[in-house]
This record gives C-alpha cells, structure tokens and sequence, in this order.
C-alpha cells in the first residue's frame, strides 16, 4: 500500500531511469516504485539480470506498480528513439519524468590519456544525456504534460579531485550541469507547451563499484574522507531523496538548479 505526502508522491506518471540496472538505477528505482511511480528501466543490456530484476518486479507488485525493462544504447540516436518509442507505448500512466543515470568514468594522466577513450566519457555522459533529454522533451509536447529532467552530475563537475587523475569524467560533468541550464531555459516557458523543468543532482563521493577500485587502489579512503565535513563518504540510497524532491510536484518552481549532496566537500 502507498503512503507517502502528495508533495512528493509520483502517482499516475511514469519515471524513465537510463542506466537503470546500475547501482543506482536498482536502488532508485525501487525508491520511486514506493513514491508511487511507474518506472521505465533502460541499460546496455538486453535482458536484466534475474538476481537484479525479481526485486524490482516484488516491489511493483506490493506498490501496485509497473516497472519495465527496455535497452538503449545512449550513444546511438536511432537506439535512444527507438527505446523512448517503447517506453511510449509500454507506459500505464503519462511519462512525466526522466532521470539519467547512465554514466562511465575513467583515470588516466591528461597527457597520456588516449583521445578514444577520453571520447568515450563525453559520449556517454554528455551526448547520451542530451539525446535522452531531447527525446523526453520530445513525448512531453507530444503528450501535452509537463515534465521534470533529473540530470546526473557530480560535485566534480565544479571541483578537481584530490589523488586521481580523471579530467576526462571531470569535464563530462560539468558540461552536463551547463546542458541542464540551458535545456531549462529553452524548455521552462516556450509559450506551447507545459513548462519542462530541468535540474542536476550533483553527489558527492559514493561508495560503490565504480569508487571502490580507486579507493583500494591508489589509498584514497582517508583523504576523501577527510574532504567533508561530515567525514565519510556517502552511500547510493543516500542520494535518493534529491532525485524524488526533483521529479515531484514538491519542486515545481525548481528548474536550472544544481543539488549538490557532497557532504559539504565544496563548502570549505
């Protein structure tokens, strides 16, 4: 059974994740599925993992919701419109929200780092956010509803972090802090169609499989610990909250805004 505040519930509008069978995508998705949302999960994959998907299939069950799985490549243009086209058509409710997650990271001394690489990031975190953004805009005026964009930042999209060398992840993120601008302002009052609101989550660092390697690898616990002001580093779920805060109507004056969670790192 449901119950949450209508503020922030997501009844009746279907939420699109990319990079949905990630860490984050998994957690987030259930989070919204009890908000009260439908979810449109969409990954490189081309079928989820059982040991992953049955939970998230549980949890809709015990919500009343729907919950998905479509893949997408958010590199490739006529793979974006294809899965959005699906998404379309499989979707109980209005697709009223998008949120992407999909993102890969990398490190490597600049001078050294090899230009196919470094490529790949920007492919992935910037183009991949701008065809998904767009094609979500696109069903919103289609649909006639108003929309919300929950953009994946990163506090090192504003900041350089301390012990590793990763410009090429760095200028992915803060390119996509400047698109979510811009799309807000383009979208937010066009003078046809309900207002689309566009905003970042810009976390902090998260422990997870992504992290975990480099703070292994090159000792970095204690350092970015030490970063915060908090002193620790912040886990998935933690973050979840913002997104839900975004996409619902609890939020409707927000658009063009950064939501740094970082544990106060950017504050000294």
């Amino acid at each position: 059974m449901r119950q949450h505040n209508n503020l922030f519930g997501l009844d009746h509008r279907t939420i699109i994740l990319t990079g949905g069978l990630g860490t984050m995508g998994v957690s987030l998705s259930k989070t919204l599925l009890m908000q009260g949302a439908d979810i449109i999960s969409a990954d490189l994959s081309e079928s989820p993992e059982t040991e992953v998907w049955n939970p998230l299939l549980a949890t809709a069950t015990h919500t009343g919701g729907q919950i998905v799985y479509i893949q997408c490549d958010v590199t490739n243009e006529d793979s974006v419109a294809k899965a959005f086209e699906k998404a379309e058509t499989a979707a109980r409710h209005p697709i009223r929200g998008l949120v992407t997650l999909a993102g890969i990271s990398g490190r490597c001394p600049a001078i050294d780092y090899p230009l196919s690489a470094f490529r790949k990031i920007i492919d992935v975190n910037v183009i991949g956010t701008f065809l998904c953004a767009t094609a979500a805009a696109r069903i919103f005026h289609r649909q006639m509803v108003s929309g919300s964009i929950v953009m994946f930042g990163s506090m090192s999209g504003t900041n350089v972090n301390r012990g590793v060398d990763t410009a090429a992840y760095n200028t992915s993120k803060s390119a996509v802090l400047q698109l979510a601008r811009n799309l807000a302002a383009e979208w937010g009052n066009d003078g046809i169609h309900p207002a689309i609101r566009v905003n970042t989550v810009s976390p902090g660092y998260i422990i997870g499989p992504m992290t975990i390697p480099t703070l292994e690898q090159l000792q970095l616990k204690d350092l970015w610990e030490g970063g915060n002001m908090l002193g620790r580093l912040s886990t998935a779920e933690e973050h979840q909250s913002s997104v839900v805060f975004l996409l619902a109507d609890g939020s409707s004056y927000v658009t063009g805004m950064d939501l740094r969670a970082d544990g106060g790192h950017c504050a000294w």
